[in-house]
């Protein structure tokens, strides 16, 4: 093992690369995310992306990986027009390495990488603070909190994660259930009339005349088109999504894409991503998200949302509580003159994220 910065070096990696990146993921992370472990897995994200294949980062010691980075090309809309830019992901450095500058040194290079392949900026949502400190040092910035809305299904599931007792659980719940049906329970919560809800297995040209009549609905959005949204959720080979389509007159005006998880140590159903074109849309497809949440046996319905957005306010309307976990979202800007960086200008939710 070397100390010395002039004797590791920074390379592109590839897929041949592989074996020893998740070896290093698994040294660095353990079964966190486990799913990640797998091949199948790293080749669908990191290969089999619509955008192109993941620009892969090395820090070598000789024959030693000392450390990795990642960012995965993504289309975004900027005011309508299509620009190219990235999901930073995967940080890792061997313990061995850790404090000798190689997180520093990958980071620049992965952003010489990016402008070279004209991205226009770089997104992260990191989690450790470490990793946040160590972001900043070299240039990005913060755009903003992502706090995670969660809307109560079964209570005597959730006080039952504290007391452990079915009985006690039981009587609390119930209490706790009839004093928010008095402040929540009166806001409406069934499909607004003349949409219809389905659920799709398979998508269609609809999902991409949607994307062109959504796509200047916020400022800044990673694009969400046909091609997107098959790789993302249906040719995932680990993870198992479900998605509402909402159609009024024929056309197609929002999707609600659901996945089943452990959220706050609650059994959970929570809000992949969700786009809509009018609020009436968006109620009803919450409204259905409720629905399936309550057929699952889900204690909670969670969505990351910005707070400035108006899905935040929406979803508080509908009775969405404030949890207490918070996700950070941060960009690197390679053209700070077009890109901005006020966090109501993006619209961003887990979909977004390899997270969930």
């Amino acid at each position: 093992m070397s100390s010395n910065p002039s004797d590791w070096k920074v390379r592109d990696g590839g897929e041949g690369d592989a074996e020893r990146i998740l070896s290093l993921r698994k040294l660095v992370f353990g079964d966190q995310e486990k799913d990640k472990l797998d091949p199948k897995f790293w080749k669908w994200e990191f290969l089999a992306g619509p955008d192109g294949k993941a620009f892969l980062y090395l820090a070598e010691d000789g024959e030693r990986l000392a450390g990795h980075f990642a960012d995965i090309p993504r289309c975004f809309s900027l005011r309508g027009e299509v620009v190219r830019g990235t999901l930073s992901l995967d940080l890792m450095v061997h313990p061995d390495y850790r404090r000798k500058v190689i997180f520093a040194e990958m980071g620049q290079y992965a952003a010489r990488r990016v402008k070279a392949e004209k991205g226009l900026f770089m997104t992260a949502f990191p989690i450790r603070r470490e990793t946040i400190g160590g972001l900043l040092k070299i240039g990005w910035e913060v755009v903003g909190p992502l706090p995670v809305l969660v809307y109560p299904l079964r209570f005597g599931g959730i006080v039952n994660r504290y007391l452990h007792s079915s009985p006690l659980s039981s009587l609390v719940g119930g209490i706790a259930r009839l004093g928010y049906r008095l402040l929540w329970e009166h806001r409406g919560k069934e499909t607004p009339q003349g949409i219809e809800l389905e659920e799709v297995t398979q998508l269609d040209g609809s999902f991409d005349r949607f994307w062109e009549r959504a796509k200047r609905l916020y400022p800044v959005m990673g694009i969400r088109d046909r091609a997107f949204l098959n790789w993302r959720y249906f040719l995932n080979p680990t993870r198992k999504y479900t998605l509402y389509r909402a159609r009024e007159k024929g056309e197609m005006t929002g999707y609600l894409i659901l996945r089943k998880v452990t959220l706050l140590q609650f059994n959970s159903s929570v809000i992949v991503d969700l786009l809509a074109l009018d609020e009436k849309t968006m109620k009803g497809l919450v409204t259905r998200g409720i629905e399936q949440g309550l057929r699952e046996g889900a204690d909670l319905l969670g969505c990351m949302i910005p707070k400035g957005h108006p899905y935040h306010r929406m979803l508080r309307d509908l009775g969405f509580l404030p949890s207490f976990k918070t996700f950070l979202f941060m960009v690197y800007r390679l053209a700070r003159e077009r890109v901005p960086l006020a966090p109501e200008a993006w619209y961003v939710n887990w979909g977004d994220t390899d997270v969930i």
